[in-house]
């Protein structure tokens, strides 16, 4: 920053008055008038110079937790030292997705200070740098500089309840659609044993093959292949609070087969994302699951792209989640392979609560949580 910047208008107005002053007193020959102009200068570019110096602050940020479920509640922590600068008051805003918090001064013997972040917006929000203000003592000078790091808070959509999901057709859980009459569960993998691991699944060919321990990563061909759909077209939808909520109903359905060991293929109409997420009968979360939920934080609604292909071949339950402006007739194509069909209309003025479309069910709700309570409605 220049010095004319660092300069404040009290400080302006005084170099301006000072210069005036010692100006006339040296032409009119008033010694003490140059003298008060002279000091009222000097005065200033003390302070311009004092704020220019580089502030010696070390910050600490802790943010908890990072990940977090919208409206739930968050919060950071500022510690802050260093020295304290002759003639100069430092102040600390911490900046929270561009808007800063109440400042603190930096006080040698060190300061903090706690503060809630607001959770209301799902997304990626930017916690820091921090706003260092330091002012003069007469407030004739005043810089502003960042410092610290900058954390990122991820804020996962609301979790809404919901109940189950359609029974699966009975088929190999590898190779396709052939259908099993036989019960048992087929191996899709295998995985190095972790604390928790039931030890009746240890694979004991591979385990003496390899010198570690493995274990199998089994599917049940009973269980539903899914599929979750989210149209992430703007124009299906009359606002953006609308693909809010359209975007929690997704976000429920996909934790619901997660959390059964449900095989689960996510993605979005303009296929942008796209995310398979395996099935377990053991119940164990896989990692594709965390990126999705992590994923589900950052998705916004663009432009329309096209319709995402959807793959028919041994697709139990197919859930489409969009809004009242789009064309249902080529949604309910684009899932009508699939042996249970649901198109998860988020409509703020539904005219029906529910219906039929091209051998899909179409449910209409104005929100989340009520289009959850038909979808329970419907679900045995």
């Amino acid at each position: 920053m220049t010095p004319w910047r660092a300069t404040a208008p009290r400080g302006r107005w005084m170099l301006g008055t000072g210069l005036l002053l010692a100006a006339s007193g040296a032409l009119l020959r008033y010694p003490v008038v140059a003298a008060l102009g002279a000091f009222l200068v000097v005065l200033v570019v003390v302070e311009v110079v004092a704020v220019l110096r580089r502030p010696d602050v070390v910050v600490h940020r802790t943010v908890d937790p990072l990940v977090v479920v919208r409206q739930d509640p968050c919060s950071g922590h500022l510690r802050l030292a260093g020295r304290r600068a002759a003639l100069v008051r430092t102040l600390a805003q911490d900046s929270v997705d561009g808007r800063l918090t109440a400042p603190v001064e930096v006080d040698p013997r060190g300061a903090e200070t706690t503060y809630d972040i607001a959770t209301n917006r799902r997304g990626v929000v930017d916690v820091g740098p921090l706003r260092l203000r330091r002012v003069s003592l007469f407030g004739l000078a005043a810089t502003t500089t960042d410092a610290g790091d900058v954390v990122r808070l991820r804020v996962l959509p609301r979790r809404i309840p919901l109940g189950s999901l359609p029974a699966g057709h009975r088929r190999a859980a590898v190779g396709g659609g052939d259908s099993l009459e036989l019960g048992g569960t087929d191996l899709v993998g295998l995985h190095e044993y972790a604390v928790g691991d039931d030890l009746r699944r240890l694979h004991w060919a591979t385990s003496a093959r390899t010198g570690t321990l493995m274990v199998r990563e089994d599917a049940d061909p009973a269980q539903p292949h899914v599929c979750v759909l989210l149209d992430d077209r703007q124009e299906s939808y009359a606002g953006e609070d609308d693909f809010e909520e359209a975007l929690e109903l997704a976000a429920a359905l996909c934790r619901v087969a997660v959390e059964s060991g449900d095989p689960l293929w996510f993605a979005t109409s303009s296929g942008r994302h796209d995310v398979t997420v395996p099935g377990s009968t053991t119940r164990q979360v896989p990692r594709e699951a965390h990126e999705l939920e992590l994923l589900l934080a950052e998705i916004d609604a663009g432009p329309d792209r096209g319709l995402q292909h959807v793959h028919h071949r041994g697709l139990d339950v197919a859930a489409v989640v969009t809004g009242s402006a789009a064309d249902l007739g080529v949604l309910a194509l684009a899932v009508g392979g699939a042996l249970d069909a649901t198109l998860c209309v988020v409509d703020p003025q539904p005219a029906t609560p529910s219906g039929v479309l091209g051998g899909a069910t179409v449910l209409r709700a104005p929100g989340s949580r009520a289009l959850a309570r038909l979808w329970d409605g419907r679900t045995p």
